[in-house]
């Protein structure tokens, strides 16, 4: 399946221009020429990338941002005459991940996008999908249904931990000293997180599948026969 890319931009000349290089780099372009048309579309489908300009009637390109990051990880290049420390600054402090001026040869962005799209993929690999959770174990995002889980940072370190370690009987002590980095405390902290991740992730969380108890020594991430993909990981 060829990786889609998202451009919104209200110039109608750039975004045919930039959506030319793009397809000769076998990726589908799709044009947006508003922020609120931008969001409708991302929503209703899926884009593995999103060429942004800041300028745009009604919402502009920050407000799109703010928007988008609240459902959505894929990676974000603003293409934009506003290049100002500050613009820049804003941009990439909002959620994008790489700034272009412009003008730009359309060649080199179409280069760039195929870099992040290159990278975003390398990091797909290294994720998990737990029932209906999608986890990076890079970034430690989770998402369910294409949107973003909020799920504190101890508690996604914790999920990547045992989820890298499934299979294994794992003492608290150990989850505790590596996980917190302390080596010295109150072990309570590793079963109150426990806790509050099988909320997030198992089904009946009183009867969990994924995060099990393994008495007098500590905690066991198992792969159900229901959860082929990390099942095949766990051989």
């Amino acid at each position: 399946m060829r990786a889609s890319v998202l451009i919104i931009e209200d110039d109608s000349d750039v975004a045919q221009l930039i959506a030319m290089y793009l397809k000769d780099e076998g990726i589908e372009p799709r044009i947006a020429g508003s922020a609120e048309e931008g969001l409708a579309m991302a929503r209703g489908r899926a884009c593995d990338l999103v060429v942004l300009d800041l300028n745009l009637p009604g919402m502009d390109g920050f407000e799109f941002l703010k928007g988008f990051r609240s459902s959505s990880s894929v990676p974000v290049l603003i293409a934009s005459s506003r290049e100002s420390d500050e613009d820049i600054i804003r941009g990439l402090g909002s959620g994008a991940d790489e700034f272009v001026g412009k003008p730009f040869s359309p060649r080199v962005l179409a280069a760039r996008v195929k870099a992040h799209l290159r990278r975003s993929g390398e990091k797909a690999r290294e994720g998990a999908r737990i029932g209906e959770l999608a986890f990076d174990l890079e970034t430690l995002i989770a998402e369910r249904d294409g949107r973003r889980v909020s799920m504190p940072t101890k508690e996604a370190e914790l999920l990547a931990y045992l989820y890298r370690r499934r299979g294994q009987a794992v003492p608290s002590e150990e989850i505790y000293r590596d996980v917190w980095d302390n080596s010295f405390g109150d072990l309570t902290t590793v079963a109150v997180h426990v806790q509050r991740l099988r909320r997030r992730i198992e089904p009946d969380p009183s009867k969990p599948i994924y995060i099990r108890t393994v008495y007098g020594v500590g905690y066991r991430f198992d792969a159900p026969a229901a959860d082929p993909e990390a099942a095949m990981k766990a051989r």
